[in-house]
């Protein structure tokens, strides 16, 4: 499942690139809180100076789908992922983002939302959600998926914080930042009691803080002003 997932994303990080290479920037999602007349956000990235984490890093481990896929892998879960990837790769990503939350729905309720193929799912269902542009549900899936793995102890859950906090930079509305972000440091002090957190995760994270701690800070100097 991982290897599809990489390659899904291989082809439509370059189609991405190739489409919108002369494109202005985005403006916010639709659902976003940033209303006329309100101050420019600018994602939380370009606020804080971090530079853009990777977010194309696939989810790890399940096998590969489609053929060769290992025996230990349903059929039906294997088909629906090359599904997804086939629904990525041709820009059809509303389907593509349908179908991952079908995936991830049915395998949660099934197996439980703590299962690693749910978690997979999930994972990919956040990637969809990231190309779609939809960066507020990235970060909700992609924090869910973090907090589980932490919560379990997992090994990969740095990992999985790392790729949360990828989204979360492209947050642009101020409340979201803060609530994700103050998520995001809980999960890395967890982390750090546990022991060293892995090498740029103590940087990124105090600049991380660094940000919500000013946001904060202007929402309550804001009615003195």
């Amino acid at each position: 499942m991982a290897t599809a997932i990489a390659r899904a994303r291989a082809g439509a990080t370059a189609a991405t690139a190739r489409d919108r290479s002369d494109a202005p920037p985005a403006g916010p999602p639709a659902d976003s809180d940033a209303r006329p007349g309100s101050p420019p956000y600018g994602s939380a990235a370009r606020r804080v100076g971090l530079r853009p984490a990777r977010s194309d890093a696939p989810p790890a481990g399940l096998p590969p789908a489609g053929s060769g896929v290992g025996g230990d892998v349903p059929g039906d879960i294997a088909e629906r992922v090359v599904r997804v990837n086939a629904l990525v790769l041709t820009g059809r990503l509303d389907e593509a983002f349908a179908e991952a939350t079908g995936l991830r729905e049915s395998l949660s309720g099934a197996a439980g939302a703590g299962h690693p193929y749910a978690l997979e799912a999930r994972a990919l269902e956040a990637y969809v959600a990231h190309l779609r542009g939809d960066h507020r549900q990235a970060t909700v899936l992609a924090l869910s998926v973090a907090r589980i793995r932490c919560g379990a102890g997992d090994e990969r859950a740095p990992t999985e914080v790392a790729r949360a906090a990828a989204a979360w930079q492209l947050l642009d509305d101020d409340r979201a930042v803060v609530v994700h972000g103050r998520e995001l440091l809980g999960m890395w002090d967890g982390l750090s009691r546990r022991g060293p957190l892995p090498a740029g995760h103590t940087e990124l994270a105090a600049q991380v803080r660094a940000l919500v701690e000013s946001l904060e800070a202007q929402r309550v100097l804001a009615p003195l002003a």
